[in-house]
C-alpha cells in the first residue's frame, strides 16, 4: 500500500535531516550551552571553558563514531562479513536502517573533525566566533 512506502521514506529523509542538524549546528557554534557560568566570568576563563567544552566534545564524538562505526558495520555486514544490508522487515522492505546508520557515522564523523578543529582553534587562543543571534526570541 501506498501508506507503507510513503512513511518509511517520510521516517528515513527526516532522519537524515536530524543527523545533518549536529555538524550544521556545530558549524555555525549554535549548540547547547549553558551561559549562566559562562556569561559570570572574564574572557579568559571564558577561554579555558572552551577549551575544555572542546575537549569533551571531541572526546564525546570520538566516541560516538566509534560506536557509530560498530553500529553501521552491524547493519552492512552478514555475520559472515559480507557486505548485506540490513533492510526495514516491511512489504516494501528497503534498506534504509543500514543507509540511516551510515549517515550517522557519517555526520559523527564531521563532528569529530569539527571539535579537533574548535578544540585546535581554542588552543591557539582563537576561539570559535558567537553565533549571531537571528531569530533569537
Amino acid at each position: 500500500s501506498p501508506t507503507s512506502w510513503v512513511h518509511e521514506s517520510v521516517v528515513m529523509l527526516v532522519a537524515v535531516s536530524f543527523c545533518l542538524g549536529g555538524p550544521a549546528a556545530l558549524a555555525s557554534n549554535r549548540h547547547i550551552r549553558v551561559r549562566v557560568l559562562y556569561d559570570s566570568v572574564g574572557p579568559t576563563f571564558r577561554l579555558w571553558l572552551d577549551r575544555f567544552n572542546d575537549l569533551v566534545t571531541f572526546g564525546f564524538c570520538l566516541g560516538m563514531t566509534y560506536a557509530a562505526y560498530v553500529m553501521f558495520w552491524g547493519a552492512s555486514h552478514n555475520p559472515l562479513g559480507e557486505w548485506q544490508l540490513e533492510r526495514s522487515g516491511t512489504s516494501w522492505n528497503p534498506p534504509f536502517p543500514a543507509l540511516i546508520k551510515g549517515m550517522i557515522l557519517l555526520a559523527l564523523a564531521i563532528m569529530c573533525l569539527q571539535a579537533l578543529i574548535h578544540l585546535v582553534q581554542s588552543i591557539k587562543g582563537k576561539p570559535a566566533p558567537a553565533a549571531n543571534d537571528e531569530g533569537a526570541a
